[in-house]
């Protein structure tokens, strides 16, 4: 038995070399600032100058042990948004708070408020105010969550459950799968939720191609709940000239509305954005509206 442990622990040693490293801290985020003029539900334009979801975060890594498998490190991420001008209570709102370890080819392994694999499936969410309006999905952030995530060749995966334990469940209350690929001017990507606590699924396929200098995009997405299945179909294309980029798209939410946005981006400098969009609402029932909103971003 101590010549088993012996060797187990030599062969540790001899796939891993043990140092101390310091960790790592970026810091990012964006000030975000705009000026809209959309139609309220009686159709009357409404302008306001308002914050465009303004964030501070900072990215925290460590290399924990280097190996020729990849190696063991650590992570985490504190991310809030910034409520530019203070009309709640609160100055900043949490938006991410996670910490994981990252085993490379074994995956990482992650717990905390997290991002919703299946809510970065869409291609087609490319607008800085407008557009994406018809993709169902279940949440773009979760809190007591656990996620799993891990690449094979071209494919990238990651697996999320939702385990907050005070909705009577018993085990997950919700299930979150999402995969990705590329391949060459194609970009392909799916997601999957079950929200076990409300009997609801959601289902996103997203899938871009480049051709001529022109991109173009389509999601599909399916809400199944125990009454209603409903649909939502997006579909956008968008042509950069030098800094400025151009960029048209098309939503139609079943039981909702349908949608056409216009867009305008320019790279003033390479951390300063400016934009202008345009939108048509042609609503199921009530009002048709338009909305109309001009911004500057500032990221670092």
């Amino acid at each position: 038995m101590k010549n088993i442990l012996i060797a187990t622990i030599v062969l540790a040693f001899s796939l891993f070399t043990y140092n101390s490293y310091a960790a790592e801290a970026d810091l990012y985020g964006s000030v975000n600032y705009k000026v809209t003029n959309d139609d309220n539900s009686s159709g009357k334009a409404i302008l306001k100058a308002e914050n465009n979801g303004s964030i501070i975060g900072v990215d925290f890594s460590q290399t924990l042990v280097e190996g020729e498998t990849g190696g063991l490190s650590g992570f985490g991420k504190i991310e809030v948004g910034i409520d530019a001008d203070d009309s709640g209570s609160d100055l900043l709102d949490s938006r991410l708070a996670y910490v994981g370890v990252d085993a490379g080819v074994l995956g990482a392994v992650s717990g905390g408020r997290q991002s919703n694999p299946h809510a970065g499936v869409s291609k087609t969410n490319i607008f800085n105010v407008y557009g994406a309006n018809a993709t169902f999905t279940y949440a773009d952030r979760s809190s007591n969550s656990v996620k799993y995530s891990n690449s094979i060749g071209p494919i990238s995966f990651n697996a999320m459950g939702v385990i907050d334990g005070a909705t009577g469940k018993d085990g997950l209350d919700v299930t979150d799968l999402s995969a990705s690929m590329d391949f060459g001017p194609i970009s392909l990507a799916g997601g999957l939720v079950d929200d076990k606590v409300n009997n609801v699924t959601y289902t996103v396929a997203s899938a871009g191609i480049s051709l001529v200098g022109i991109d173009l995009a389509g999601t599909y997405s399916y809400k199944d709940t125990t009454t209603t299945d409903l649909t939502g179909l997006e579909y956008t294309a968008s042509k950069s000239f030098g800094d400025t980029t151009f960029a048209v798209g098309y939503q139609d939410k079943e039981g909702t509305a349908s949608y056409i946005t216009y867009g305008a981006s320019r790279q003033l400098t390479d951390d300063l954005l400016g934009y202008a969009e345009f939108q048509t609402t042609d609503n199921d029932t009530g009002t048709d509206t338009t909305q109309m909103a001009m911004g500057i971003k500032f990221s670092f």
